[in-house]
């Protein structure tokens, strides 16, 4: 058992400003600690609210901003298609956020996947995981990547990253990302950073917005069942929720 998570229900005109906050102060405890952020994001309608919430200007003078100089921006998993295409989560947070940071600014360091390995999603997801060791153990061996921030989604079946529910790669301890071709949910080949990498974050948060996630959510907090899928398994491990 991780540390006890923190639930947050905020109204669809407060949840903006207080994510904004929430990743603000990851940010500004991240810099204290190492001058860099590092950041690991999810798709679906994580990139829209994240945009709404980090490119509003400041409320006041005393209003936090965010230092895209200093981001660098993961992706928690991804789908094997280009990265112009439209079921890429790539292509999704530049369009909802990248591509509205002002260009005569700072901007964050991305890494996406290598596209030449779109047909060969193990061998993609070892690249990525190869990028990863390249940012995260450079000077010393660790045993995992350490993420200021993880931020991610609940799907309708309790899957989060693209890590489904029952799904064999649930039970993986060493790989750092993991290659799936028969997802659930297509398209069916992707990759996905692996759930102990997903526990051994700084902070973790899930951001959930409509309606339709109060039953899934209820079955996750409420029942034995919803502890095992994998949103209830990273919410067992560690997170706040927002």
């Amino acid at each position: 058992m991780g540390r006890p998570p923190n639930l947050y229900s905020f109204s669809d005109a407060d949840l903006a400003p207080n994510l904004r906050k929430y990743v603000l102060d990851q940010q500004t405890d991240a810099l204290k600690r190492h001058n860099v952020f590092r950041v690991a994001l999810s798709g679906g309608s994580l990139p829209k609210t994240l945009a709404k919430a980090l490119l509003a200007p400041p409320s006041s003078d005393d209003d936090p901003t965010p230092d895209f100089s200093k981001w660098e921006i993961f992706y928690a998993d991804e789908r094997c298609v280009p990265l112009d295409h439209a079921d890429s989560n790539h292509a999704l947070l530049h369009s909802e956020l990248l591509s509205k940071i002002p260009p005569n600014t700072p901007q964050p360091k991305v890494h996406p996947i290598d596209e030449t390995y779109l047909d060969d999603p193990q061998e993609m997801a070892d690249q990525y995981e190869k990028l990863l060791v390249s940012v995260f153990a450079a000077r010393d061996s660790v045993k995992l990547p350490l993420f200021d921030l993880i931020l991610l989604g609940c799907g309708p079946d309790g899957h989060t990253c693209s890590l489904f529910p029952d799904h064999p790669l649930l039970r993986e301890t060493d790989a750092w990302v993991l290659s799936i071709a028969d997802s659930p949910k297509p398209p069916a080949k992707r990759i996905t950073l692996s759930l102990p990498v997903v526990l051994h974050a700084a902070k973790i948060g899930f951001v959930a917005t409509g309606e339709g996630k109060k039953g899934i959510l209820k079955r996750i907090f409420e029942t034995e069942e919803g502890g095992r899928l994998p949103c209830g398994l990273v919410n067992e491990g560690a997170g706040e929720k927002i």
